[in-house]
């Protein structure tokens, strides 16, 4: 397991689909020191708007019976993802299984391809309550 910071490019490359995070690596968080910055990020939804990519996680929340209108997917779900292959991976974004360092619970990153005006390489967690 490693232990990454989100949206800090120090020592980050970027792979030939210009995503720097790695789907199949067991990625941990500490969810306290990512806090200030993501509920930055949710503040420019209200300026900016939601990067286009957010269409994906919609999409795949639909595709796997989830709520689109309040989100609700669960630990039991993602968890098998964690670690093996991506939830969702298009050209806007990827979206990745992430765990809280010293927790057992699962949060959903999207990681933004250049193509999101405003978000270019912005990982953003989904779930920032966590999953049910």
């Amino acid at each position: 397991m490693k232990e990454i910071k989100l949206n800090t490019d120090a020592g980050r490359t970027k792979s030939f689909d210009g995503y720097s995070l790695d789907s199949t690596e067991k990625y941990l968080i500490d969810i306290e020191e990512e806090m200030d910055f993501q509920m930055a990020i949710v503040r420019a939804f209200h300026f900016m708007g939601p990067p286009p990519a957010i269409k994906n996680y919609y999409s795949w929340l639909f595709e796997n019976g989830f709520d689109t209108e309040s989100p609700n997917p669960t630990n039991v779900v993602v968890a098998r993802y964690y670690g093996v292959k991506a939830l969702w991976k298009t050209d806007f974004s990827q979206g990745i299984v992430v765990k809280a360092k010293n927790e057992s619970d699962y949060f959903i990153v999207m990681e933004c391809s250049n193509k999101n005006k405003g978000y270019k390489h912005t990982q953003i967690i989904l779930t920032i309550g966590g999953c049910y």
